[in-house]
């Protein structure tokens, strides 16, 4: 059994491979690093993952980043889970697909809105950053609103780490204040997501881990 040390800050898109390895059921140490103190910027944490970001992965002393990579490990190392589509290659494929968007295309738009002085050097424009952010969101989660109709209740049949992926976004939306009105699909999932053990145990944690943090400020 491997040892696995996982870093993850509370909320952040770390919350979709912690959501995973609570499916898994496998035993795994965690690691919380505070972003918002800075903490993935420090000497230590840039020498286990020069790129200063979560979520990060230690399996018995080798280190693992990027959500993508991590949730296709643990897809084929806990194949019993089924973070997947198991049994057919095309489906699999399609879901790993999903879950490389979420990563490369829908973070990076929801990104701007917590931080849109780092999109821009113009002075009073952070506030465009925002509008222009809105607007590819929409766009993004009209994607998903989509994928979501008729009636399915996961992205790709049975339950997978797109889903656990895309719960990560709607929570950071209903977070910004966002309106969500036009996803009813999106959000009868996010109610569905909410109800699983592996999604309670792991925004548990990370409710527990943000308290201690702020009691610590």
């Amino acid at each position: 059994m491997a040892n696995l040390d996982f870093y993850f800050s509370p909320g952040a898109c770390s919350l979709a491979t912690h959501i995973a390895l609570e499916e898994t059921g496998a035993a795994f140490n965690p690691k919380p690093t505070y972003t918002r103190k800075g903490q993935t910027r420090t000497p230590e944490y840039l020498a286990l993952n020069p790129k200063g970001k979560v979520p990060v992965l230690v399996i018995d002393g080798k280190v693992l980043t990027e959500n993508t990579a991590i949730l296709t490990w643990l897809n084929r190392t806990y194949p019993n889970a089924k973070l997947l589509p198991a049994g057919d290659a095309l489906k699999e494929a399609e879901a790993l697909a999903f879950v490389a968007w979420c990563a490369s295309g829908v973070h990076p738009v929801l990104g701007r809105f917590f931080g849109p002085q780092n999109f821009t050097d113009l002075p009073d424009s952070a506030d465009n950053v925002k509008t222009l952010a809105t607007k590819a969101n929409a766009a993004n989660f009209a994607i998903i609103e989509k994928a979501l109709s008729g009636g399915k209740d996961w992205l790709f049949g049975d339950w997978s780490v797109a889903d656990g992926y895309i719960f990560v976004f709607f929570n950071w939306a209903t977070k910004l204040g966002l309106d969500v009105s036009a996803y009813p699909n999106y959000a009868k999932h996010f109610e569905r997501m909410q109800k699983r053990a592996a999604v309670q145990r792991a925004t548990a944690r990370e409710a527990e881990a943000l308290a201690a943090m702020d009691k610590a400020a």
